[in-house]
């Protein structure tokens, strides 16, 4: 059975990356930034001289979320029950999908001309059609009923299937949370149709295709418990003709790739009056970490860092939640560290046409 889903995810994977966009790529563009810790959300704008400007224009109540998908940007508030739409390159407001009465929305993508959103409190997934400015449902029969607890939550697109993680919270010892092993589903977005429903790990929390089509899934683990992992799906390669795990310890929430293929996974570890966070760093042709729990990239005390994302130019940026400051890292080093608005916390680049 593991040899079959190992065959089906290279075949899906492979065909996602046949088709090769040969028009020249501008490395220039955008940062967009959502504050969540206000009165209400707001979003920062860093440009390509990396000029900030804070507070351009209200998101919503408790942002979670934000992605873009053909030049919108997609707010996923929870507060509002909501997802915002912005122009990206006005930063005009051009409405919202509004959802069914306590979702509790938390991610977005976009692909085949419509908005994947994961929720809390939802059978499966809400997708929003663009054109005809509908709203559907995706049921999610295929995972085990006692393997969904808590909904969807991490969510990502290749442009041609969409990958699901869909939570197992363990409430009982509130206001301590506990993670089971969870499953993530792999959707056909031609039919919406769920075409692979396979067990990964312990809190799915971020999910890449990196430059040779291998598919990457952090796991966050279990607090103490489990440690951060990444799950490394092959694509053609035969030296990773078996899933591979790459040990990251500590509790990884985020992940992003530069041009280069090294992948930066940003860190939230609860616990105290702040928590602490950090960056590590490892590379997704060879699977080495280079910097892992033990020798973390960047490190705070008494902070988090909730997500981190690059430009074109390859630049790290990671904001840091409570301090409101965003960390701006060049070559691996702090080049510059900008005020934000209140509470930073997720980002996307949004590069130039």
């Amino acid at each position: 059975m593991k040899k079959l889903l190992t065959l089906i995810i290279s075949v899906m994977l492979l065909m996602s990356c046949s088709e090769e966009d040969e028009s020249p790529i501008s490395k220039d563009g955008s940062i967009f930034l959502i504050n969540g810790l206000g009165a209400v959300g707001t979003l920062s704008v860093i440009d390509d001289d990396g000029m900030i400007s804070n507070d351009v224009m209200n998101v919503g109540s408790i942002p979670n979320h934000i992605s873009e998908y053909e030049g919108v940007l997609y707010i996923v508030n929870s507060g509002n029950n909501n997802v915002q739409m912005i122009n990206a390159s006005t930063c005009e407001n051009i409405g919202s999908i509004e959802l069914p009465p306590f979702r509790n929305p938390m991610r977005a993508v976009g692909c085949n001309g419509k908005i994947y959103i994961t929720s809390m409190q939802g059978p499966g997934l809400d997708v929003y059609s663009i054109e005809e400015a509908s709203l559907d449902s995706i049921v999610l029969t295929s995972v085990p009923a006692e393997s969904m607890n808590g909904g969807t939550d991490a969510i990502y697109s290749d442009g041609n299937f969409v990958f699901v993680g869909v939570r197992n919270i363990n409430y009982d010892n509130w206001p301590i949370v506990n993670y089971g092993p969870e499953y993530m589903v792999i959707i056909n977005p031609e039919s919406d149709l769920v075409e692979i429903t396979m067990e990964v790990g312990y809190n799915i929390a971020d999910i890449l295709i990196d430059l040779e089509g291998d598919l990457h899934v952090l796991c966050s683990g279990n607090r103490d418990d489990v440690n951060g992992v990444v799950k490394v799906y092959p694509n053609t390669k035969v030296e990773k003709a078996e899933v591979e795990e790459i040990l990251l310890g500590s509790e990884p929430g985020s992940l992003i790739m530069n041009s280069e293929g090294m992948v930066y996974v940003g860190v939230t570890v609860y616990g105290g009056t702040t928590g602490s966070g950090g960056i590590m760093k490892y590379n997704s042709a060879t699977n080495e970490v280079l910097n892992s729990s033990e020798n973390l990239l960047y490190s705070t005390t008494d902070d988090v860092i909730m997500d981190v994302v690059v430009d074109g130019y390859d630049k790290l940026y990671a904001p840091l939640f409570y301090e409101n400051e965003l960390i701006v890292f060049e070559n691996d080093s702090i080049d510059t560290v900008l005020t934000t608005g209140v509470g930073p916390q997720e980002l996307v680049f949004v590069g130039e046409e």
